[in-house]
């Protein structure tokens, strides 16, 4: 993928807030969402792309969250390995928007090393920023509101496969104690 043009950047830019596309003001943005000060240098690549995308797509498309919300929790990356992509983003929303309550992200963007340290496929959906786990109290805290719930999830557009501990959207009965009562969803 290449990366977004100038214009596109200072388009972007703009309308989230951060006013002209310059050094300066990416310099400014590196340094309020990166983790890894090494990559506050005020020059645009393919993190600062992800993060840009990443911005743009929650600006674009989420209401109840915060960018922050979903970035890998390794502590070893810039925290914004990809960017979340439209599609599992509206998924959320329509998820947060139909039970009406708090959802708190347990996982969401995930680098390879992160990945790996949580047991995850290599060819994980959270690595393409096309899955989130999350927790919504009186929603996913029992066998039978995860079952009711993802009954509800798989009617979603572009719904791809959701689980919790204890089933799947296949009907299947799955272990999955270390999810606590989280459930992870994931989209084409």
């Amino acid at each position: 993928m290449s990366l977004l043009s100038k214009q596109t950047r200072s388009a972007y830019f703009k309308a989230l807030g951060f006013g002209e596309y310059n050094k300066e003001n990416l310099l400014k943005v590196q340094k309020k969402y990166f983790d890894d000060p090494k990559e506050w240098d005020g020059d645009y690549g393919v993190h600062s792309d992800a993060l840009l995308r990443h911005l743009w797509n929650m600006h674009k498309y989420c209401t109840h969250f915060k960018p922050e919300e979903f970035k890998c929790k390794c502590g070893h990356c810039t925290g914004y390995p990809t960017y979340m992509k439209a599609r599992e983003l509206q998924h959320i929303e329509r998820i947060r928007t139909h039970f009406g309550k708090p959802m708190i992200i347990t996982s969401a963007l995930r680098c390879d090393y992160f990945n790996r340290k949580c047991g995850g496929l290599s060819t994980s959906f959270h690595k393409q920023g096309r899955a989130v786990d999350f927790y919504m109290a009186g929603v996913t805290d029992s066998f039978h509101n995860r079952l009711n719930s993802i009954k509800y999830i798989k009617t979603l557009p572009y719904h791809h496969y959701t689980y919790g501990n204890g089933i799947n959207s296949l009907g299947a009965h799955v272990s999955r104690p270390g999810m606590g009562n989280a459930l992870h969803t994931d989209t084409k």
